[in-house]
């Protein structure tokens, strides 16, 4: 019988693992309590692996179908196949017609994470998806225009933060996307742990809702508007403090000016959230050193407020 240590593959946490091995068997896995990222937490995912490896139904070699049927082929037939399909299919419809969609593992593999970038860019298709394109890419569209590259996310330092903000996310489930963080219920716990705070806006109870010090109940939609009226109330209360990161903003007035008409007051009926609440996260987030706001993307709809004249927010009927 021996161990190997790895890391689990199936999604962003990466949590180390300790495989046990008897003839060639996996016959255990448990969570490697030397790994300093995860620190022995693994979730059922990962226990599961040797249930996916030993699976009958497992694919282990190439298939293709046949009218309603599979006969099972060798890699170089399998290969020839895709590759004559393809150029078939670009020659007759245009490299537009092929897509290519990269799911959460691709950043596990290697290959793919090398040559296969290199083949899919060469299909020349525009139609490149993957799982950023539904959840990370209004994020990476803000840190290009921040901070010049698309990659350069921050990444919430949910260690040692003492205040955490989690908008329209439920990192108790999905470890954290972007974050990187296994065992997210524990982190949350310890921030408590030590005298800090946890609030989610969310208009569901998640998960992670359940672990928060603060829920706030937001209207679908209105993520936009909640923010602005946050804004609204650090620039009306003087609570924006640039520091030395100020010779390196640009747009701070136009970013003052954009809110000026979004206070807690006028935004409150569409969001749902009431102005307290609106006034007191601002405010949190300001008095506290260590504070981070942690979002996914969310879906954008039109809210009906009440506006100024000539506002493009239709007003409240």
């Amino acid at each position: 019988m021996s161990t190997h240590y790895h890391s689990c593959t199936l999604c962003e946490a990466t949590c180390g693992i300790a495989v046990t091995v008897e003839d060639g068997r996996v016959v255990g896995i448990r969570g490697d309590a030397a790994d300093p990222f995860s620190q022995g937490y693994i979730c059922p995912k990962a226990t599961a692996l040797a249930d996916l490896r030993d699976d009958p139904d497992r694919l282990r070699h190439p298939v293709v179908r046949t009218g309603d049927d599979w006969r099972e082929v060798g890699w170089d037939e399998a290969f020839d196949l895709v590759g004559r399909r393809l150029r078939e299919v670009r020659a007759k419809y245009g490299k537009h017609a092929l897509a290519v969609y990269q799911g959460n593992p691709t950043v596990h593999n290697l290959g793919l994470v090398t040559y296969g970038q290199l083949v899919f860019r060469g299909l020349g298709t525009r139609n490149l998806f993957s799982a950023n394109s539904v959840d990370a890419l209004p994020h990476m569209l803000a840190a290009r225009l921040m901070l010049g590259h698309q990659l350069l996310m921050p990444v919430p330092d949910i260690d040692r933060t003492d205040l955490f903000g989690c908008l329209g996310a439920n990192p108790a489930v999905s470890n954290g996307s972007i974050m990187t963080a296994p065992n997210v219920r524990g982190r949350l716990k310890a921030i408590r742990e030590r005298g800090g705070r946890v609030v989610v806006v969310d208009p569901r109870r998640t998960e992670t809702a359940a672990l928060a010090d603060r829920h706030l109940f937001l209207r679908p939609g209105t993520d936009a508007l909640l923010l602005l009226s946050l804004v609204h109330v650090l620039f009306a209360e003087h609570l924006v403090r640039t520091g030395r990161l100020g010779r390196y903003l640009s747009g701070v007035d136009a970013l003052r000016s954009a809110s000026a008409h979004f206070a807690p007051e006028t935004t409150a009926l569409a969001t749902g959230v009431p102005l307290d609440d609106v006034r007191w996260l601002a405010r949190a987030l300001a008095a506290t050193p260590r504070a981070v706001l942690y979002g996914r993307s969310a879906r954008a709809r039109r809210s009906s407020v009440g506006s100024r004249p000539g506002s493009s927010w239709p007003s409240t009927r």
